[in-house]
Protein backbone atom coordinates (compact mmCIF):
# COMPACT_ATOMS: atom_id res chain seq x y z
CA UNK A 1 0.00 0.00 0.00
CA UNK A 2 1.47 3.36 -0.98
CA UNK A 3 2.21 5.39 2.15
CA UNK A 4 1.86 8.76 0.36
CA UNK A 5 -0.79 10.85 2.15
CA UNK A 6 -3.07 13.64 0.97
CA UNK A 7 -3.39 16.79 3.05
CA UNK A 8 -6.75 17.65 4.59
CA UNK A 9 -6.95 20.64 2.22
CA UNK A 10 -6.97 18.40 -0.84
CA UNK A 11 -10.51 18.11 -2.18
CA UNK A 12 -12.04 15.16 -3.96
CA UNK A 13 -11.36 14.86 -7.67
CA UNK A 14 -14.18 14.38 -10.18
CA UNK A 15 -13.49 12.25 -13.25
CA UNK A 16 -16.13 12.16 -15.99
CA UNK A 17 -16.22 8.75 -17.60
CA UNK A 18 -15.12 8.61 -21.21
CA UNK A 19 -15.87 4.96 -21.97
CA UNK A 20 -18.38 3.59 -24.46
CA UNK A 21 -22.07 4.34 -24.13
CA UNK A 22 -22.75 0.70 -23.24
CA UNK A 23 -20.87 -1.61 -20.87
CA UNK A 24 -18.17 -3.60 -22.64
CA UNK A 25 -18.31 -6.63 -20.35
CA UNK A 26 -20.93 -9.18 -19.45
CA UNK A 27 -22.03 -9.30 -15.83
CA UNK A 28 -23.52 -12.76 -15.30
CA UNK A 29 -27.29 -12.65 -15.76
CA UNK A 30 -27.49 -8.88 -15.43
CA UNK A 31 -28.60 -6.95 -18.48
CA UNK A 32 -25.87 -4.32 -18.92
CA UNK A 33 -28.17 -2.11 -20.99
CA UNK A 34 -30.18 -1.55 -17.79
CA UNK A 35 -27.18 -0.05 -15.99
CA UNK A 36 -28.29 3.56 -16.21
CA UNK A 37 -25.65 6.20 -15.40
CA UNK A 38 -24.82 6.95 -11.79
CA UNK A 39 -22.13 8.31 -9.49
CA UNK A 40 -19.50 6.08 -7.90
CA UNK A 41 -17.28 7.12 -4.99
CA UNK A 42 -13.87 5.39 -4.85
CA UNK A 43 -11.98 5.59 -1.53
CA UNK A 44 -8.37 4.50 -2.13
CA UNK A 45 -5.22 6.24 -0.82
CA UNK A 46 -2.84 4.55 -3.26
CA UNK A 47 -2.76 6.84 -6.30
CA UNK A 48 -1.92 4.09 -8.81
CA UNK A 49 -4.51 1.66 -7.45
CA UNK A 50 -7.08 4.47 -7.41
CA UNK A 51 -6.48 5.29 -11.08
CA UNK A 52 -6.71 1.61 -12.02
CA UNK A 53 -10.05 1.27 -10.19
CA UNK A 54 -11.39 4.36 -11.92
CA UNK A 55 -10.34 3.07 -15.34
CA UNK A 56 -11.93 -0.32 -14.64
CA UNK A 57 -15.25 1.19 -13.57
CA UNK A 58 -15.17 3.42 -16.66
CA UNK A 59 -16.17 0.38 -18.68
CA UNK A 60 -19.73 0.76 -17.42
CA UNK A 61 -20.41 3.65 -19.79
CA UNK A 62 -19.65 7.20 -20.82
CA UNK A 63 -22.28 8.90 -18.64
CA UNK A 64 -21.09 7.50 -15.33
CA UNK A 65 -19.24 9.86 -13.02
CA UNK A 66 -16.55 8.84 -10.57
CA UNK A 67 -15.34 10.78 -7.54
CA UNK A 68 -12.00 9.60 -6.14
CA UNK A 69 -10.91 10.48 -2.60
CA UNK A 70 -7.97 9.22 -0.54
CA UNK A 71 -9.09 9.45 3.08
CA UNK A 72 -12.00 8.39 5.27
CA UNK A 73 -12.53 12.03 6.24
CA UNK A 74 -12.96 13.09 2.60
CA UNK A 75 -15.27 10.14 2.02
CA UNK A 76 -17.65 11.12 4.83
CA UNK A 77 -17.52 14.79 3.85
CA UNK A 78 -18.54 14.00 0.29
CA UNK A 79 -21.27 11.58 1.39
CA UNK A 80 -22.83 14.29 3.57
CA UNK A 81 -23.62 16.42 0.53
CA UNK A 82 -23.82 14.11 -2.49
CA UNK A 83 -25.75 10.97 -3.37
CA UNK A 84 -23.89 8.03 -4.90
CA UNK A 85 -25.05 4.81 -6.51
CA UNK A 86 -22.22 2.94 -4.75
CA UNK A 87 -19.08 3.50 -2.68
CA UNK A 88 -15.94 1.40 -3.30
CA UNK A 89 -13.88 1.40 -0.08
CA UNK A 90 -10.33 0.16 0.48
CA UNK A 91 -9.95 -1.59 3.83
CA UNK A 92 -6.72 0.18 4.87
CA UNK A 93 -6.66 3.98 4.77
CA UNK A 94 -4.28 6.50 6.37
CA UNK A 95 -6.77 8.00 8.84
CA UNK A 96 -9.21 5.14 9.47
CA UNK A 97 -10.15 1.69 8.25
CA UNK A 98 -12.75 0.80 5.66
CA UNK A 99 -14.65 -0.90 8.48
CA UNK A 100 -14.84 2.43 10.31
CA UNK A 101 -16.43 3.99 7.23
CA UNK A 102 -18.96 1.16 7.01
CA UNK A 103 -19.85 1.63 10.69
CA UNK A 104 -20.27 5.38 10.23
CA UNK A 105 -22.45 4.94 7.14
CA UNK A 106 -24.61 2.50 9.06
CA UNK A 107 -24.86 4.69 12.19
CA UNK A 108 -25.94 7.71 10.15
CA UNK A 109 -28.61 5.71 8.37
CA UNK A 110 -27.26 6.52 4.91
CA UNK A 111 -28.78 4.23 2.33
CA UNK A 112 -25.86 3.67 0.00
CA UNK A 113 -24.48 0.47 -1.55
CA UNK A 114 -20.90 -0.38 -0.61
CA UNK A 115 -18.14 -2.59 -2.01
CA UNK A 116 -15.16 -3.39 0.22
CA UNK A 117 -11.76 -3.94 -1.45
CA UNK A 118 -8.75 -5.30 0.43
CA UNK A 119 -5.41 -7.03 -0.01
CA UNK A 120 -5.70 -8.45 3.51
CA UNK A 121 -8.77 -10.60 3.12
CA UNK A 122 -9.88 -13.12 5.69
CA UNK A 123 -13.07 -14.92 6.58
CA UNK A 124 -13.36 -12.85 9.76
CA UNK A 125 -13.13 -9.57 7.82
CA UNK A 126 -15.67 -10.77 5.28
CA UNK A 127 -18.16 -11.79 7.99
CA UNK A 128 -17.75 -8.47 9.83
CA UNK A 129 -18.16 -6.51 6.57
CA UNK A 130 -21.36 -8.38 5.72
CA UNK A 131 -22.65 -7.73 9.25
CA UNK A 132 -22.09 -4.01 8.65
CA UNK A 133 -24.16 -4.17 5.48
CA UNK A 134 -21.50 -4.27 2.76
CA UNK A 135 -22.99 -5.20 -0.61
CA UNK A 136 -19.96 -7.01 -2.02
CA UNK A 137 -16.41 -7.97 -1.07
CA UNK A 138 -13.47 -8.02 -3.51
CA UNK A 139 -10.00 -9.30 -2.64
CA UNK A 140 -7.03 -7.62 -4.32
CA UNK A 141 -5.44 -10.40 -6.29
CA UNK A 142 -4.63 -11.07 -9.92
CA UNK A 143 -7.56 -10.01 -12.12
CA UNK A 144 -9.36 -8.30 -9.25
CA UNK A 145 -10.25 -5.24 -11.36
CA UNK A 146 -12.54 -7.36 -13.54
CA UNK A 147 -14.20 -8.70 -10.40
CA UNK A 148 -14.50 -5.15 -9.08
CA UNK A 149 -16.29 -3.95 -12.22
CA UNK A 150 -18.70 -6.87 -12.02
CA UNK A 151 -19.27 -6.23 -8.32
CA UNK A 152 -20.05 -2.54 -8.92
CA UNK A 153 -22.44 -3.37 -11.76
CA UNK A 154 -24.21 -6.04 -9.73
CA UNK A 155 -24.32 -3.92 -6.57
CA UNK A 156 -25.73 -0.85 -8.29
CA UNK A 157 -28.40 -2.87 -10.09
CA UNK A 158 -29.49 -4.77 -6.97
CA UNK A 159 -29.42 -1.62 -4.85
CA UNK A 160 -31.62 0.26 -7.30
CA UNK A 161 -34.06 -2.62 -7.41
CA UNK A 162 -34.22 -2.57 -3.62
CA UNK A 163 -34.74 1.19 -3.60
CA UNK A 164 -37.61 0.86 -6.01
CA UNK A 165 -39.25 -1.72 -3.77
CA UNK A 166 -38.69 0.39 -0.66
CA UNK A 167 -40.12 3.45 -2.38
CA UNK A 168 -43.15 1.57 -3.66
CA UNK A 169 -45.39 3.46 -1.25
CA UNK A 170 -44.16 6.69 -2.77
CA UNK A 171 -45.29 5.65 -6.20
CA UNK A 172 -48.50 4.18 -4.84
CA UNK A 173 -50.20 7.56 -5.08
CA UNK A 174 -49.77 7.48 -8.84
CA UNK A 175 -50.42 3.76 -9.21
CA UNK A 176 -53.38 3.84 -6.84
CA UNK A 177 -55.11 6.38 -9.03
CA UNK A 178 -54.62 4.11 -12.02
CA UNK A 179 -55.87 1.04 -10.20
CA UNK A 180 -58.82 2.97 -8.83
CA UNK A 181 -59.66 3.94 -12.38
CA UNK A 182 -59.42 0.30 -13.38
CA UNK A 183 -61.70 -0.92 -10.61
CA UNK A 184 -64.17 1.83 -11.29
CA UNK A 185 -64.39 0.76 -14.91
CA UNK A 186 -66.19 -2.38 -13.76
CA UNK A 187 -68.98 -0.28 -12.27
CA UNK A 188 -70.21 1.35 -15.44
CA UNK A 189 -70.43 -1.42 -18.05
CA UNK A 190 -74.13 -0.70 -18.59
CA UNK A 191 -73.65 3.01 -19.41
CA UNK A 192 -70.88 2.11 -21.85
CA UNK A 193 -73.09 -0.41 -23.60
CA UNK A 194 -75.78 2.24 -23.82
CA UNK A 195 -73.39 4.82 -25.26
CA UNK A 196 -72.10 2.39 -27.87
CA UNK A 197 -75.58 1.24 -28.89
CA UNK A 198 -76.72 4.75 -29.76
CA UNK A 199 -74.09 5.45 -32.46
CA UNK A 200 -74.36 1.86 -33.65
CA UNK A 201 -77.99 2.64 -34.40
CA UNK A 202 -76.90 5.34 -36.87
CA UNK A 203 -74.46 3.01 -38.58
CA UNK A 204 -76.85 0.04 -38.72
CA UNK A 205 -79.77 2.13 -39.97
CA UNK A 206 -77.72 3.73 -42.73
CA UNK A 207 -76.38 0.34 -43.81
CA UNK A 208 -79.87 -1.20 -43.91
CA UNK A 209 -81.21 1.76 -45.92
CA UNK A 210 -78.48 1.29 -48.50
CA UNK A 211 -78.86 -2.50 -48.58
CA UNK A 212 -82.66 -2.65 -48.84
CA UNK A 213 -83.28 0.46 -50.87
CA UNK A 214 -85.60 1.84 -48.18
CA UNK A 215 -83.52 4.98 -48.03
CA UNK A 216 -83.51 5.63 -51.78
CA UNK A 217 -85.14 9.02 -51.16
CA UNK A 218 -82.17 10.03 -49.00
CA UNK A 219 -79.03 11.46 -50.51
CA UNK A 220 -75.99 9.16 -50.24
CA UNK A 221 -74.18 12.01 -48.52
CA UNK A 222 -76.80 12.03 -45.76
CA UNK A 223 -76.39 8.30 -45.19
CA UNK A 224 -72.60 8.55 -45.19
CA UNK A 225 -72.82 11.33 -42.60
CA UNK A 226 -74.90 9.08 -40.37
CA UNK A 227 -72.25 6.37 -40.62
CA UNK A 228 -69.44 8.83 -39.94
CA UNK A 229 -71.31 10.35 -37.03
CA UNK A 230 -71.81 6.96 -35.38
CA UNK A 231 -68.25 5.82 -36.03
CA UNK A 232 -66.86 9.09 -34.69
CA UNK A 233 -68.95 8.79 -31.52
CA UNK A 234 -67.70 5.25 -30.87
CA UNK A 235 -64.12 6.25 -31.56
CA UNK A 236 -64.35 9.15 -29.13
CA UNK A 237 -65.83 6.88 -26.46
CA UNK A 238 -63.04 4.33 -26.90
CA UNK A 239 -60.42 7.09 -26.84
CA UNK A 240 -61.89 8.45 -23.61
CA UNK A 241 -61.88 5.01 -21.99
CA UNK A 242 -58.27 4.36 -22.98
CA UNK A 243 -57.22 7.77 -21.78
CA UNK A 244 -58.98 7.23 -18.47
CA UNK A 245 -57.63 3.71 -17.97
CA UNK A 246 -54.01 4.37 -18.91
CA UNK A 247 -53.59 8.13 -18.50
CA UNK A 248 -51.32 8.08 -21.53
CA UNK A 249 -48.84 10.88 -22.05
CA UNK A 250 -48.30 12.91 -25.20
CA UNK A 251 -45.46 15.03 -26.50
CA UNK A 252 -46.19 18.69 -25.98
CA UNK A 253 -45.46 21.31 -28.60
CA UNK A 254 -45.82 25.05 -29.10
CA UNK A 255 -49.45 25.30 -30.18
CA UNK A 256 -51.25 28.36 -31.59
CA UNK A 257 -54.59 28.00 -29.85
CA UNK A 258 -56.27 30.55 -32.13
CA UNK A 259 -55.43 28.65 -35.31
CA UNK A 260 -56.14 25.33 -33.60
CA UNK A 261 -59.64 26.32 -32.44
CA UNK A 262 -60.47 27.95 -35.77
CA UNK A 263 -59.75 24.70 -37.60
CA UNK A 264 -61.66 22.67 -35.03
CA UNK A 265 -64.78 24.85 -35.31
CA UNK A 266 -64.68 24.83 -39.11
CA UNK A 267 -64.48 21.02 -39.14
CA UNK A 268 -67.21 20.39 -36.57
CA UNK A 269 -69.68 23.05 -37.70
CA UNK A 270 -70.69 21.08 -40.80
CA UNK A 271 -71.35 17.94 -38.76
CA UNK A 272 -73.49 19.83 -36.24
CA UNK A 273 -75.71 21.32 -38.92
CA UNK A 274 -77.42 17.93 -39.20
CA UNK A 275 -78.49 18.32 -35.57
CA UNK A 276 -79.81 21.84 -36.14
CA UNK A 277 -76.94 23.22 -34.06
CA UNK A 278 -75.02 26.29 -35.23
CA UNK A 279 -71.36 26.36 -34.18
CA UNK A 280 -69.54 29.70 -34.47
CA UNK A 281 -66.29 31.20 -33.25
CA UNK A 282 -65.19 34.46 -31.63
CA UNK A 283 -61.41 34.25 -31.61
CA UNK A 284 -58.86 36.95 -30.91
CA UNK A 285 -56.07 37.51 -33.40
CA UNK A 286 -53.26 35.00 -33.10
CA UNK A 287 -50.84 33.68 -32.44
CA UNK A 288 -51.91 32.62 -28.95
CA UNK A 289 -49.14 30.19 -28.06
CA UNK A 290 -49.42 27.53 -25.36
CA UNK A 291 -47.30 24.46 -24.61
CA UNK A 292 -49.70 21.57 -25.06
CA UNK A 293 -50.41 18.20 -26.61
CA UNK A 294 -52.53 18.73 -29.77
CA UNK A 295 -54.50 15.51 -29.30
CA UNK A 296 -55.17 16.38 -25.68
CA UNK A 297 -56.45 19.83 -26.60
CA UNK A 298 -58.61 18.32 -29.32
CA UNK A 299 -60.08 15.96 -26.76
CA UNK A 300 -60.85 18.81 -24.36
CA UNK A 301 -62.66 21.05 -26.81
CA UNK A 302 -64.38 18.31 -28.83
CA UNK A 303 -65.79 16.97 -25.59
CA UNK A 304 -67.12 20.37 -24.53
CA UNK A 305 -68.66 20.95 -27.96
CA UNK A 306 -70.16 17.44 -28.06
CA UNK A 307 -71.69 17.84 -24.59
CA UNK A 308 -73.21 21.17 -25.54
CA UNK A 309 -74.62 19.88 -28.84
CA UNK A 310 -76.10 16.79 -27.17
CA UNK A 311 -77.77 18.94 -24.54
CA UNK A 312 -79.17 21.28 -27.20
CA UNK A 313 -80.46 18.36 -29.25
CA UNK A 314 -82.19 16.69 -26.30
CA UNK A 315 -83.58 19.75 -24.54
CA UNK A 316 -84.13 22.35 -27.25
CA UNK A 317 -84.13 20.56 -30.58
CA UNK A 318 -81.17 22.68 -31.66
CA UNK A 319 -79.49 25.96 -30.82
CA UNK A 320 -76.16 27.75 -30.91
CA UNK A 321 -72.67 27.04 -29.58
CA UNK A 322 -69.96 29.69 -29.52
CA UNK A 323 -66.25 28.97 -29.08
CA UNK A 324 -64.47 32.13 -27.90
CA UNK A 325 -60.80 32.85 -27.23
CA UNK A 326 -59.15 35.81 -25.53
CA UNK A 327 -55.58 36.43 -24.41
CA UNK A 328 -54.73 37.79 -20.99
CA UNK A 329 -51.33 38.77 -19.65
CA UNK A 330 -50.18 35.24 -18.89
CA UNK A 331 -53.08 33.00 -19.93
CA UNK A 332 -55.13 31.98 -22.93
CA UNK A 333 -58.80 31.91 -21.97
CA UNK A 334 -61.11 29.74 -24.08
CA UNK A 335 -64.85 29.60 -23.51
CA UNK A 336 -67.46 27.23 -24.91
CA UNK A 337 -70.97 28.58 -24.31
CA UNK A 338 -74.35 27.39 -25.53
CA UNK A 339 -77.95 28.55 -25.70
CA UNK A 340 -79.34 25.53 -23.84
CA UNK A 341 -81.11 25.24 -20.49
CA UNK A 342 -77.92 25.36 -18.43
CA UNK A 343 -76.55 23.00 -15.79
CA UNK A 344 -78.68 21.94 -12.81
CA UNK A 345 -77.40 23.83 -9.73
CA UNK A 346 -77.04 20.64 -7.71
CA UNK A 347 -74.77 19.18 -10.42
CA UNK A 348 -72.31 22.09 -10.69
CA UNK A 349 -70.24 21.18 -7.57
CA UNK A 350 -69.63 17.60 -8.79
CA UNK A 351 -69.42 18.30 -12.50
CA UNK A 352 -65.79 17.18 -12.86
CA UNK A 353 -66.06 14.16 -10.52
CA UNK A 354 -65.76 10.79 -12.35
CA UNK A 355 -69.07 9.05 -13.12
CA UNK A 356 -71.19 12.10 -12.33
CA UNK A 357 -73.97 12.18 -14.92
CA UNK A 358 -76.86 14.54 -15.42
CA UNK A 359 -79.53 15.34 -17.95
CA UNK A 360 -82.39 13.16 -19.02
CA UNK A 361 -81.91 9.68 -17.59
CA UNK A 362 -78.35 10.45 -16.50
CA UNK A 363 -76.98 9.77 -19.97
CA UNK A 364 -73.34 8.99 -20.54
CA UNK A 365 -70.57 7.39 -18.51
CA UNK A 366 -69.72 10.50 -16.54
CA UNK A 367 -66.07 10.22 -17.61
CA UNK A 368 -65.70 12.91 -20.23
CA UNK A 369 -65.59 16.01 -18.04
CA UNK A 370 -63.45 14.25 -15.44
CA UNK A 371 -60.89 13.34 -18.09
CA UNK A 372 -60.71 16.75 -19.71
CA UNK A 373 -60.42 18.42 -16.31
CA UNK A 374 -57.41 16.18 -15.63
CA UNK A 375 -55.89 17.12 -18.98
CA UNK A 376 -56.30 20.83 -18.29
CA UNK A 377 -54.84 20.47 -14.79
CA UNK A 378 -51.85 18.54 -16.12
CA UNK A 379 -51.18 21.47 -18.44
CA UNK A 380 -51.09 23.80 -15.45
CA UNK A 381 -54.49 25.23 -16.38
CA UNK A 382 -57.90 25.64 -14.79
CA UNK A 383 -61.38 24.69 -15.92
CA UNK A 384 -64.70 25.98 -14.59
CA UNK A 385 -68.38 25.89 -15.49
CA UNK A 386 -71.20 28.35 -14.87
CA UNK A 387 -74.73 29.16 -15.94
CA UNK A 388 -75.12 32.38 -17.92
CA UNK A 389 -77.53 35.09 -16.74
CA UNK A 390 -79.42 35.02 -20.06
CA UNK A 391 -79.56 31.23 -20.17
CA UNK A 392 -77.22 28.51 -21.31
CA UNK A 393 -73.99 27.17 -19.87
CA UNK A 394 -70.40 28.30 -20.27
CA UNK A 395 -67.22 26.28 -19.75
CA UNK A 396 -64.03 28.30 -19.29
CA UNK A 397 -60.58 26.81 -19.88
CA UNK A 398 -57.57 28.85 -18.76
CA UNK A 399 -54.19 27.67 -20.06
CA UNK A 400 -50.83 29.33 -19.32
CA UNK A 401 -49.26 31.02 -22.31
CA UNK A 402 -45.94 29.65 -23.52
CA UNK A 403 -43.25 30.76 -21.10
CA UNK A 404 -45.80 31.37 -18.35
CA UNK A 405 -46.40 27.77 -17.30
CA UNK A 406 -46.39 26.30 -13.79
CA UNK A 407 -43.31 26.88 -11.63
CA UNK A 408 -41.38 24.02 -10.02
CA UNK A 409 -39.11 24.67 -7.06
CA UNK A 410 -36.15 22.35 -7.66
CA UNK A 411 -33.45 21.62 -5.08
CA UNK A 412 -30.67 19.73 -6.88
CA UNK A 413 -26.91 20.30 -6.77
CA UNK A 414 -25.64 17.91 -9.46
CA UNK A 415 -25.27 19.79 -12.74
CA UNK A 416 -26.05 16.89 -15.06
CA UNK A 417 -29.22 16.05 -13.11
CA UNK A 418 -30.18 19.74 -13.24
CA UNK A 419 -29.86 19.62 -17.02
CA UNK A 420 -31.98 16.46 -17.24
CA UNK A 421 -34.71 17.93 -15.06
CA UNK A 422 -34.70 21.16 -17.05
CA UNK A 423 -35.18 19.17 -20.26
CA UNK A 424 -38.02 17.07 -18.80
CA UNK A 425 -39.81 20.05 -17.25
CA UNK A 426 -39.40 22.24 -20.34
CA UNK A 427 -41.07 19.52 -22.39
CA UNK A 428 -44.07 19.74 -20.05
CA UNK A 429 -44.16 23.54 -20.15
CA UNK A 430 -43.01 23.80 -16.53
CA UNK A 431 -40.61 26.55 -15.47
CA UNK A 432 -37.82 25.75 -13.02
CA UNK A 433 -36.80 27.78 -9.96
CA UNK A 434 -33.48 26.03 -9.39
CA UNK A 435 -31.42 25.98 -6.20
CA UNK A 436 -28.33 23.91 -5.39
CA UNK A 437 -28.25 24.83 -1.69
CA UNK A 438 -31.11 24.02 0.67
CA UNK A 439 -30.32 27.10 2.75
CA UNK A 440 -31.48 29.29 -0.14
CA UNK A 441 -34.80 27.44 -0.24
CA UNK A 442 -35.35 27.84 3.50
CA UNK A 443 -34.72 31.58 3.20
CA UNK A 444 -37.52 32.06 0.65
CA UNK A 445 -39.84 29.26 1.80
CA UNK A 446 -42.46 31.39 3.57
CA UNK A 447 -43.21 33.70 0.65
CA UNK A 448 -42.39 31.41 -2.26
CA UNK A 449 -45.02 30.84 -4.94
CA UNK A 450 -44.55 27.45 -6.56
CA UNK A 451 -46.92 25.01 -8.19
CA UNK A 452 -44.84 21.91 -7.44
CA UNK A 453 -41.69 21.12 -5.44
CA UNK A 454 -38.88 18.67 -6.33
CA UNK A 455 -36.27 17.98 -3.64
CA UNK A 456 -32.99 16.09 -3.71
CA UNK A 457 -32.15 14.69 -0.27
CA UNK A 458 -28.48 15.56 0.03
CA UNK A 459 -27.41 19.03 -0.99
CA UNK A 460 -24.90 21.58 0.32
CA UNK A 461 -26.13 23.70 3.20
CA UNK A 462 -29.53 22.50 4.33
CA UNK A 463 -30.49 19.08 2.97
CA UNK A 464 -33.69 18.18 1.18
CA UNK A 465 -34.86 16.39 4.31
CA UNK A 466 -34.38 19.58 6.35
CA UNK A 467 -36.35 21.53 3.75
CA UNK A 468 -39.09 18.90 3.90
CA UNK A 469 -39.22 19.15 7.70
CA UNK A 470 -39.50 22.94 7.43
CA UNK A 471 -42.29 22.63 4.86
CA UNK A 472 -44.33 20.48 7.25
CA UNK A 473 -44.24 23.29 9.82
CA UNK A 474 -44.17 26.43 7.66
CA UNK A 475 -45.73 25.48 4.31
CA UNK A 476 -48.04 22.47 4.77
CA UNK A 477 -49.95 23.63 1.68
CA UNK A 478 -47.01 22.47 -0.45
CA UNK A 479 -46.85 18.93 0.88
CA UNK A 480 -49.37 17.40 -1.55
CA UNK A 481 -47.43 18.99 -4.42
CA UNK A 482 -43.96 17.79 -3.42
CA UNK A 483 -41.78 14.93 -4.61
CA UNK A 484 -38.41 13.64 -3.43
CA UNK A 485 -35.81 12.47 -5.96
CA UNK A 486 -32.71 10.78 -4.60
CA UNK A 487 -30.49 7.75 -4.55
CA UNK A 488 -30.65 7.69 -0.75
CA UNK A 489 -34.29 7.04 0.04
CA UNK A 490 -33.37 4.93 3.07
CA UNK A 491 -32.76 8.09 5.11
CA UNK A 492 -34.38 7.48 8.50
CA UNK A 493 -35.72 11.02 8.94
CA UNK A 494 -37.32 10.86 5.50
CA UNK A 495 -38.94 7.52 6.27
CA UNK A 496 -40.41 8.92 9.49
CA UNK A 497 -41.71 12.00 7.65
CA UNK A 498 -43.29 9.93 4.90
CA UNK A 499 -45.24 7.91 7.45
CA UNK A 500 -47.19 11.01 8.52
CA UNK A 501 -46.81 13.19 5.42
CA UNK A 502 -46.64 10.86 2.40
CA UNK A 503 -44.91 12.35 -0.61
CA UNK A 504 -43.90 10.63 -3.87
CA UNK A 505 -40.26 9.49 -3.78
CA UNK A 506 -38.35 8.50 -6.92
CA UNK A 507 -35.06 6.64 -6.63
CA UNK A 508 -32.26 7.72 -8.95
CA UNK A 509 -31.93 6.77 -11.70
CA UNK A 510 -35.49 7.13 -12.90
CA UNK A 511 -37.01 6.90 -16.35
CA UNK A 512 -38.55 9.86 -18.14
CA UNK A 513 -41.92 8.12 -17.89
CA UNK A 514 -41.61 7.71 -14.11
CA UNK A 515 -40.57 11.32 -13.64
CA UNK A 516 -43.33 12.66 -15.89
CA UNK A 517 -45.95 10.48 -14.17
CA UNK A 518 -45.25 12.03 -10.79
CA UNK A 519 -44.87 15.59 -12.14
CA UNK A 520 -48.24 15.34 -13.91
CA UNK A 521 -49.76 13.89 -10.75
CA UNK A 522 -48.47 16.89 -8.77
CA UNK A 523 -49.71 19.33 -11.40
CA UNK A 524 -53.17 17.81 -11.09
CA UNK A 525 -53.03 18.27 -7.33
CA UNK A 526 -51.86 21.86 -7.74
CA UNK A 527 -54.30 23.01 -10.41
CA UNK A 528 -57.35 21.26 -8.96
CA UNK A 529 -57.09 23.13 -5.64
Amino acid sequence: MDSKKRSDDDGPTDELLLGGSKPTRRFGRLDPTELLPGRILVVEDDALQGRMMVEAIRRLGEDWKIVHVCTAKDCLTVLESTTFAAVVIDLVLPDASGMDILREIRSRGWGVATVLVTAHGSEQIAVEALRLGVSDYVKKEEGYLDHLTQAVARTVTEYRQRLRKQSSYSRLRVELARRTHGSLLDSFAAPIVHDIKSPLTYITAAGEFLDSGIGRNMEPKQLSRLVLKGARAIRQLVDRLLKFARQEGEERVSLDLATFLAGLVDTESENLELQNVRLTKELCAGPVLVTAGPSSMEQVFLNLIANASECLGICSGGGQIVVALTQEESHAVARVRDSGPGIPPDVLPRLFVPFSTFGKGGRGTGLGLSIIAGIVWEHGGRIAAENLPDGGACFTVRLPLKGHGPVALVLEDESYVQDLMRTHLDALGVRMDLHADGTEVLAKLDGGKWDIVILDLRTPGASGVEVLEAMVKRRPDLMNRTMVVSGGLEDRTLQELVLTHPVPCLPKPYTVEEFNDVVLFLLRASSSR
